[in-house]
């Protein structure tokens, strides 16, 4: 009894150093701008202890000392340039996520149904693409968005996201302990590739689908590297590039546009919960 206490005791402190800065992002966003320049604005003068020989640290506080909503409406109201660069956040991110889904799910099907004996040999070079880092791929997608003509547009960025073989292989791990018999079945029935794809594979491996979108979202709605290499006009950045210069204009806007800002994010993985877990146990037990 004594050792099931102390391990949900252990569980929970471990949970709550986990979900400790998304509490200070959430209760300090209703700081008002005196109180969060009191306690974080020495988080910049990194230059104070090299000329007087002092060290500032910053004052975490959990409850601020009096509740105020103007961070939120100084955001939402005397900022339109946060909006905006939300939404280009949107624009790239969701047709990213679309192309992926339709893309793995195609092609993990292929490889589902596939009888041929090369099949494994070229699902491995698409696990080793995986594996590639983001920055080792930046120069040829420069050069490939370069010579079509793309640069400084969201498709020099959406079509090699888009295409990412991490959506294969998440798929396609879900479709791998699937019943063969049920698509031969289907077929003797006279089914098409296409019915057993949209009837049968689909609906059946729907948490990887689930596993699949919430990652990619998460994901895309992360991404800085594609966005500072691709796109000149820092008026078409999505907000995970900006997010940390407007910190820096405005230390009191920061928290609220942090909130504002993982905000769709927590929504997909609280709304996907239960079809992202069953995902993530198919594919483990693939």
């Amino acid at each position: 009894m004594w050792k099931s206490m102390v391990i949900k005791i252990v569980l929970a402190a471990i949970a709550l150093v986990y979900i400790m800065p998304l509490l200070i992002i959430l209760t300090n966003s209703f700081m008002a701008q005196g109180e969060i320049n009191r306690h974080f604005g020495s988080v910049y003068d990194v230059l104070d202890y090299e000329f007087s020989g002092q060290i500032h640290y910053a004052e975490y506080k959990l409850i601020p000392e009096q509740v105020s909503l103007g961070q939120y409406a100084a955001l939402l109201f005397k900022t339109p340039e946060y909006l905006e660069l939300f939404f280009n956040s949107i624009k790239l991110s969701l047709p990213i996520v679309l192309i992926q889904v339709a893309v793995g799910t195609a092609a993990a099907y292929g490889f589902t149904v596939w009888g041929s004996r090369f099949k494994e040999a070229i699902f491995c070079a698409y696990i080793v693409l995986m594996l590639l880092p983001t920055q080792a791929t930046l120069v040829s997608n420069y050069i490939i968005a370069d010579k079509l003509g793309i640069l400084n547009t969201y498709l020099s960025i959406i079509l090699p996201w888009g295409f990412n073989p991490f959506a294969v292989f998440v798929i396609r791990q879900s479709m791998k302990g699937l019943p063969f018999s049920v698509f031969e079945a289907a077929q003797i029935d006279g089914a098409s590739h296409w019915q057993r794809f949209i009837y049968i594979a689909l609906p059946l491996s729907k948490g990887g689908v689930a596993s699949l979108a919430i990652l990619s979202f998460s994901d895309c709605w992360a991404m800085v590297e594609q966005p500072l290499v691709f796109l000149r006009d820092a008026n078409m950045a999505p907000l995970s590039v900006l997010l940390s210069q407007i910190g820096q204009e405005n230390m009191g806007l920061i928290f609220a546009a942090s909130v504002f800002y993982m905000m769709p994010v927590v929504w997909a993985f609280l709304y996907g919960q239960e079809y992202f877990e069953q995902g993530i146990k198919l594919s483990a037990l693939r």
